[in-house]
């Protein structure tokens, strides 16, 4: 089994995610910083495209999107376990409300300013061109409510004296919380929302004490290599059954439904019902296979 890669930079939330998978689980892992803003040609020569943080490697088998990564590193190693028996529906949900908090908290660090600089602001307007983003501070006081409204939600789940959210024990949803909510102390527009409670921020206390495993450093282009020389995983032989107008074996493209990352075109596998998997080829990387959550992306075949 080839040691987990993960290619993210230190100040990405959703990286922060799945370090402290690799915490709970007490992994080691091989970290590869990639730039903040495009371009990011080492990370897109593995994907083929998609330029989302992070991305975790596998030899050959690349995993884009923290859902699916989370998915896979809970197969390689299963305890403790990201997701307690009986939370199959109730987990998920939980962890998408409370990722809500992520883009609010970014429109208000656009709109009071002071934060970001001027490279990650046109970095990002590239990725949403339909946005206006001058426009952002005039919603500043909405979504401190909204954010205050979620706070208060997870403050409320907490008072019964549980240590995490669903219970005794962490699970994915405490790691999409705890990553949505920690970084609002970096503005001061959002830091007083915190101070205002007693639960949460204890609860955030239990959670950053988790740590992030063994992590070494490794370069981009070392990376690739391994991708180079590995083989990528076989697929099932058969795979989750698909509409009419898809087969496997098709060229299609794979497309986000959030704004911000390109399409991914290759050879549609078969997979389970919750997975897209694709092959491709790089230039430097060889056959790769690209996976992706069923969630919040499509496929469509070419031609």
């Amino acid at each position: 089994m080839h040691e987990p890669i993960l290619h993210h930079y230190d100040l990405s939330p959703y990286a922060e995610k799945i370090r402290l998978v690799f915490g709970l689980k007490k992994l080691a892992w091989r970290s590869v910083q990639i730039p903040i803003v495009m371009p990011k040609p080492d990370l897109t020569e593995l994907t083929g495209g998609y330029r989302r943080t992070p991305t975790l490697q596998l030899g050959a088998d690349v995993y884009c999107d923290t859902k699916g990564i989370a998915r896979r590193l809970e197969r390689l190693q299963p305890a403790p376990t990201l997701y307690p028996e009986g939370t199959a529906a109730i987990l998920p949900a939980l962890s998408r409300y409370a990722e809500t908090s992520f883009m609010m908290a970014v429109t208000v660090f656009f709109g009071a300013g002071g934060l970001f600089d001027e490279a990650f602001v046109e970095d990002r307007k590239k990725m949403a061109p339909g946005v206006d983003f001058s426009q952002a501070h005039r919603i500043v006081p909405a979504k401190l409510l909204q954010l205050r409204a979620n706070l208060d939600r997870l403050e409320r789940q907490l008072a019964d004296g549980r240590r995490f959210l669903l219970g005794g024990e962490p699970s994915l949803a405490d790691l999409s919380a705890y990553h949505s909510h920690a970084f609002l102390r970096a503005h001061p527009k959002t830091a007083p929302l915190l101070e205002s409670l007693s639960l949460v921020p204890a609860w955030m206390e239990r959670i950053a004490a988790i740590g992030h495993g063994e992590r070494k450093e490794m370069d981009a282009a070392e990376a690739i290599a391994v991708a180079a020389e590995a083989t990528p995983e076989p697929p099932p032989a058969e795979g989750a059954p698909l509409p009419e107008g898809l087969a496997y074996g098709d060229t299609v493209t794979v497309l986000p439904e959030e704004v911000g990352s390109g399409p991914v075109v290759g050879e549609l596998l078969p997979s389970d019902v919750h997975e897209i998997a694709i092959r491709r080829r790089g230039e430097r990387a060889g056959e790769v296979v690209v996976h992706f959550p069923r969630e919040d992306y499509l496929v469509v075949r070419v031609g």
